[in-house]
This record gives structure tokens, sequence and C-alpha cells, in this order.
């Protein structure tokens, strides 16, 4: 009895040895060529069957900006890429065609075959020999109907590409990536901004797409990239006592913060409009009229100025606000803010300042006229010989105090809060004065 048991245990064991073993068959029916070209074609149809096109969310090096290339591939082996982006297409909205294909000899490799200005510049060695790092073959680490996750082969960045959905053209796409970057980083160079990461605060500085911060005491860099969406690191920034990475932001809806989906952790501007124009101004930036959403009476006052300039081969080419600095005897720095007026007089350059007192509060300031440069005087006898309708009273000199100076409240041209490189100068009497940063060169 004991003899016989032992042979049915034996009989059903061999019986399950050989059922898993017709199971493993199954699963490993088709070659390793054979599996890596099943693979292959199921990227190839998925990437042809997105008619919109794919967002590549491209990432060149983990510590840079990354850009937002938009890519449609057919069947005959083309793509046209579009790219809005400075280095490939100096933010202007472009399209090229180039080949493309998939390799399944060495894994499943997406590869761009010939030469695509708005994308292959990123893996150009350039002048440096290094370039931005990227690639143009990628190895496919997954492939699922929506997305595809991609490897640089050569460099190692990790890319994302999303299908697009029909509702949104090409240019459209880049509309709202530039409604969101007039917001939040336009012209926003070297700004100081705060993140806020749950716990505590630390301050990053943003600069051409890379947020730095410092970590203990090494200094981090966290390249991302803007989506009409809102804004996707690589890397992300750190979580307090949290080993993920805040790595998707949006646009608050009262336009004050950059945050994440749940609120917790959020990015917002260390100033006022009053403390970023006094800001600009000492880190050797110019605020220049621009006469685009100015208001009307400043508009029409400073063409009836150039009218009156005109006879005498006078022309105003810029108005901006400036501020000088000086030692004092103790070497403490002095900061002189006025209006800097430069003009042309038979083709040649001339420039002077009107100089002013200032005060301010938290949400106003008020610039008082004290002091013209002799520069200037060649202007004002021309303008008060002219005998033009321009505003005087207690001097020729002071016209241009009755628009440019005063008590004014700046606020974002935008309408928010995290980018003030552009302000409107709003004053109790209506006016409003439309103002840009722009840097000197020292």
């Amino acid at each position: 009895m004991k003899h016989t048991l032992l042979y049915v245990l034996a009989i059903a064991t061999l019986c399950s040895l050989a059922g898993c073993s017709r199971q493993e068959k199954n699963l490993f029916d088709l070659s390793a060529a054979e599996r890596l070209h099943a693979m292959e074609q199921s990227v190839q149809d998925n990437l042809v069957s997105a008619t919109s096109g794919w967002e590549m969310r491209y990432f060149p090096s983990p510590d840079d900006a990354g850009y937002a290339i938009l890519a449609h591939f057919r069947n005959d082996g083309t793509v046209t890429m579009a790219a809005k982006n400075e280095v490939s297409s100096k933010n202007t909205y472009k399209q090229e065609t180039s080949l493309w294909g998939v390799d399944g000899t060495q894994g499943c490799v997406l590869t761009f075959h010939s030469y695509n200005k708005l994308f292959s510049i990123f893996a150009d060695p350039l002048d440096d020999g290094i370039g931005y790092y990227g690639d143009y073959e990628f190895v496919v680490l997954k492939n699922e109907t929506n997305t595809i996750y991609l490897k640089g082969k050569k460099n190692g960045a990790y890319i994302t590409m999303n299908r697009m959905n029909n509702a949104l053209s090409w240019e459209d796409y880049y509309a709202a990536v530039d409604d969101f970057n007039a917001k939040t980083f336009t012209d926003n160079d070297g700004i100081d901004m705060t993140y806020w990461d749950g716990a505590k605060k630390i301050q990053v500085i943003y600069n051409n797409g890379i947020f730095t911060y410092k970590n203990g005491e090494e200094e981090e860099n966290r390249g991302f990239l803007v989506t009409p969406n809102g804004m996707d690191f690589y890397s992300g920034l750190p979580i307090a006592g949290s080993s993920a990475k805040a790595q998707h932001f949006v646009l608050s809806d009262d336009l004050k913060t950059l945050k994440t989906t749940d609120g917790k952790e959020y990015i917002s501007s260390n100033y006022t409009p009053v403390e970023y124009f006094v800001y600009r101004l000492k880190k050797h930036s110019r605020w220049v009229y621009l006469a685009d959403d100015s208001d009307a009476a400043t508009r029409a006052f400073v063409d009836s100025v150039n009218a009156a300039l005109k006879p005498y081969n006078v022309v105003i080419n810029t108005i901006a606000y400036e501020v000088t600095s000086s030692k004092s005897q103790t070497g403490a720095l002095n900061y002189n803010y006025g209006l800097r007026i430069n003009y042309l007089f038979d083709g040649m350059q001339f420039g002077g300042r009107i100089n002013f007192s200032t005060t301010s509060t938290s949400d106003a300031i008020t610039l008082k006229y004290k002091s013209h440069d002799e520069e200037l005087k060649p202007l004002f006898i021309r303008l008060d010989a002219s005998g033009a309708d321009v505003p005087t009273g207690d001097g020729v000199e002071q016209i241009f105090c009755r628009i440019f100076a005063g008590t004014f409240v700046p606020e974002s041209y935008t309408g928010s809060a995290l980018n003030l490189t552009q302000l409107r100068f709003k004053r109790a009497d209506g006016a409003s004065i439309h103002v840009k940063a722009e840097n000197v060169i020292m």
C-alpha cells in the first residue's frame, strides 16, 4: 500500500511538471528575434496612429532646461517636427520634416536618421565639443497607447512622449506655452523666488529654465520645461520628510503662485511690484517707457513733444527710469534715481537725466523733480522756443515730470505676481505708463 501511494504521488508530480512545461512553452513560443520584431512593429504602429502627433518632453540633460518638441510620424518613414524655443528655432514657431525609424537589432530603438534643425541641434557637439548632451537614438522603455517612455542611448536622459488630442493644434499648443511663460518666466532672468516644500521655505533662483537652490552646503540645479498644462521638472524639487519629488506645477487661479496639484508645495515671488522696480534698477537695469498700452494722455504728450522737436531735427528715441550709484565717505552706496531721455540731433546720439528724489511704501512709489543734467538743456531750449502746446509752468525742465513723476502704484502688466518684468505705473489722475525692465550693458 505504501509503495502504491508513492507511485501515485510520483505520477501526479510528473503530470504537474508536464503541465508547467507546456505552459512555459506557450509563453516562449516566439524567438528573441521575433519578440523584438513584434515590439518594433508595435512601437511603429503606435507612433503612426497618433494623427495629431506626439508631444515629446525632451530633456537633453537632467540638470538643464527641457524643451517641448512636437512630432507627427508617418508610415513612409518621415516625421514632421515642430518647435518654438530659443535654441533651435530662435523663439519662433517652425516645422521641419526629416527621417525616422524603429530599429530592433539591439533592443527597440527609436532613431532619427536624418538631420532635423529643430531637434538634432541638441545632440550636436557645437563649438565646445559638448553641446546640450542630447541624443538622436532612444531606447524604448515602455510602449503604451498614450505614453511612450524613452531613454537616450548615448547620454541616458529619460524622455516621455504623450499622444496629443485632436482639439489642440500645434500653433495653439505653443500659444498656450507662450501665455504661461508670459505670466511666469519671460524676461524673468535671475529672479529670486521662494519654494514651500510642505514644511519649510527654500530660496530658489530661476534663470533660463533652471531653478537653483541649496541642499545643505551643496548647490543643486533642477531643469524643467513648460507645457500648456504647467511646468514639469526632470528630477523635481524636494519634499520634506519624503523621498518623493514635487514634479508638476500649475499656475494658481489668482496668478500668485506655481503650485502642485494638492497645493502643499508651491513657488512664489519674493517681491512686490515696488520692491521689484527698485531691485531691478539696483541690478543695472532700466525701466523703458513703452507707448503700447500706456494711457492716451501719456502717448499724446510724447507725440506732442516729438512734433515740437521735429523742425529742429531732434527726435526722442528712449525714455527710461534708471538709477546711478555713488559711494559716500563712509563707503555706503547712495542711489540716485532719474528719468533718462536719449535723443537724436542731426543723426547723432545725445542724452541726459532728470533727477528725482524718491520715497516709497509697500505698494506705491513717489518721484519728485530734483534737478536735471546739463546735457538736456539743448532739448529743453528747443521745446521752450517752439511755442508748442506742451505742459509748462514751473519751468520747461519739468514738462516730463508732469507725466513721468508723481506717486505711482506699480502693478504687474500680465496680472501675475510671478512675472514683474513689465509693469503698469498707475497714478491717481488716471495716468497709466507701461514700462519694461531691460538690462544695461555695463
